[in-house]
């Protein structure tokens, strides 16, 4: 017998979960990074790779509203989505250039306002029922690894 959060997530199709989840990989390995030494990288290549990795998410997020947008009928919510889809993009860009706490705090309220969004616009009809659940995983995922990724900054 599964739970219901557990059932929700089996709702989501699965070539998109899987490829969603492996999305998942870079943002734990570079939260890893800043914890224990790699064999690969080092800590400050490892935070500089979880920055660039979460900026170029959070442009494909944008991406993915500017497609949803496309099929709505013109108008000003047409408008509003177009305009928000680029948002996601520019506050990425923009987190590369500020301060490591800065930037990666902006990384974090980003991924949060899109997960919002997406979440908002499944329970509007807008996006599909299981796009919805995929986001909460996905931005749970990417937002705690971030979060570790910060800690160690602020406490250092």
């Amino acid at each position: 017998m599964h739970s219901t959060k557990t059932s929700a997530i089996l709702k989501i199709p699965i070539y998109p979960l899987v490829l969603g989840l492996v999305g998942l990989l870079p943002f734990f390995v570079c939260a890893l990074s800043q914890w224990m030494p790699l064999p690969f990288f080092g800590s400050s290549q490892g935070f500089q790779a979880g920055m660039f990795y979460g900026a170029v998410i959070l442009s494909f997020l944008g991406g993915i509203r500017w497609g949803a947008a496309i099929g709505e009928p013109r108008g000003t919510r047409q408008n509003r989505d177009f305009a928000g889809s680029v948002v996601s993009s520019l506050l990425g860009w923009l987190s590369l250039l500020l301060s490591p706490v800065l930037g990666l705090s902006l990384l974090i309220a980003a991924f949060l306002l899109q997960g919002l969004w997406d979440v908002l616009s499944v329970e509007k009809g807008r996006l599909p029922q299981w796009f919805g659940k995929l986001r909460m995983v996905l931005t749970t995922g990417a937002v705690l690894s971030q979060l570790a990724m910060l800690v160690p900054l602020v406490f250092s």
